[in-house]
Parts: structure tokens; sequence; C-alpha cells
């Protein structure tokens, strides 16, 4: 099976954690039961915020540079690099680039639909029962 993620319609987060969240897959979307996987597109400048969840976030960096806090310290990335944060651990990503932050995150066990998370997933899935 092949997802053209470029073609599945993302929802926008309002700022001050500006970014585009795309639900690729999902148990709601997909019937993957093991993960969510998603894209997040951060604008230079903006950042997610400072956030948790109640699973494992892995998120792989396709482009753009920015900083990886966790715990109140923060770490430089850049392209091809991969973020980890434990379930119930704060963290955030910032755009600290010239350039688009495009994160590939992986959530396991998967991502319970709620807020902006849940737009995101409805969008996907309108987008999936349209046959596109």
């Amino acid at each position: 099976m092949i997802f053209k993620c470029w073609e599945i319609p993302g929802v926008k987060v309002p700022a001050p954690n500006e970014r585009v969240l795309t639900v690729i897959m999902s148990p709601e979307v997909t019937n993957t039961k093991q993960l969510t996987l998603l894209t997040s597109i951060i604008s230079p400048g903006y950042t997610t915020g400072t956030h948790k969840h109640d699973v494992d976030e892995f998120m792989y960096v396709a482009t753009g540079r920015g900083e990886f806090i966790e715990e109140g310290q923060g770490k430089p990335f850049e392209p091809d690099s991969l973020l980890f944060g434990p379930a119930n651990k704060e963290h955030e990503v910032k755009n600290t680039g010239k350039e688009t932050l495009k994160l590939i995150c992986f959530y396991s066990p998967p991502l319970k639909p709620v807020g902006f998370f849940e737009n995101a997933v409805q969008s996907a899935k309108k987008h999936h029962q349209s046959g596109a």
C-alpha cells in the first residue's frame, strides 16, 4: 500500500504553536493497531510548545534545523536526526532555522485523538473515505 502523504489534508494549529499536522496512519484512519504516524510542519520561528503525551513519540527530522528541549535542556538538531520524547516527559521542538521544519512523528502505542490531533484525524478520514 502506498500513501501519498502530500495529498492528505492537514490541520493548521494556530499561533503561538503554529504548525500543520497531517495524520498519515492511525487506528481511526487506517486501522493501524500498533502506531500513529503523522507529519508536523513547523515554519521558521515557531515551536510545538512544551507538551507531553501518554505514549512514546519518535520524531524523524526530514527537513530543517531546530532545538529539542527536554526537561529544560535544549540541544540543536539538523536533518536526518531522530528526536525521542518518552511517554509523560515534557518536550518541545523549536524551528530555529530559516527553512520549514518537517517532522515525521511516530507514536507507539497509538496516540489518542484529542484536540488538534483529533481534527487532523477527522480530516484524514474524510480524505480516505472520498477514495482519494
